[in-house]
């Protein structure tokens, strides 16, 4: 067995994986980041080709439905993660390549009122979206299988998760505006 293989166990009590490999850099590190990506999306790399098998041999379109779902954001997060680890890559390495996430270096130039105004907005769109389909969720619960209300919650959920996306871009958009203004005395 090499050093860098290690042997995945589950806590009893999380049902979590707990790691029993010794760590080759420091936690925190870009170093050891990069690393944790890495296995990361290996793991999901194997999931990925399960979620596909289960969802075909199953012979209920029900789960082929549901299998397809996970499938197609587990393979947005697969892409996603190789974009991070790029970046991790590029920022250990001193290079830039095409497939890394852009910069994060905040752009110069004039953010408008608007722009910022619609982000807000749009943020707040997204949180009532997503107690409106909490609620719904909750009462579509009697009705059917139990399908339509999962997918409910995972909409509800999404739209929360769009709601911080879009708060990162508003807080982006607000600290260009600032930097715009400048210093005030």
């Amino acid at each position: 067995m090499t050093e860098s293989a290690y042997t995945p166990l589950v806590d009893g009590y999380t049902g979590l994986p707990v790691e029993t490999r010794k760590e080759r850099f420091a936690a925190g590190s870009a170093e050891w980041l990069l690393e944790a990506v890495e296995r990361h999306a290996l793991a999901e790399r194997d999931a990925l080709d399960q979620y596909e098998y289960i969802g075909t041999v199953s012979g209920d379109p029900v789960i082929a439905l549901v299998m397809r779902l996970v499938l197609e954001d587990e393979e947005r997060h697969h892409g996603l993660l190789k974009r991070i680890e790029a970046s991790l890559r590029d920022a250990l390495n001193w290079t830039h390549s095409p497939e890394a996430l852009p910069p994060t270096a905040t752009p110069q130039g004039p953010v408008s009122r608007e722009l910022l105004e619609t982000t807000y907005a749009l943020v707040d769109e997204e949180r009532t979206g997503a107690r409106y389909l909490h609620e719904l969720s909750r009462r579509e619960k009697a009705v059917g299988s139990g399908l339509q209300s999962l997918l409910i919650e995972m909409m509800a959920m999404d739209s929360e998760k769009h709601a911080r996306l879009l708060e990162f871009v508003r807080d982006r958009l607000a600290a260009r505006a600032r930097a715009e203004e400048g210093p005030t005395d």
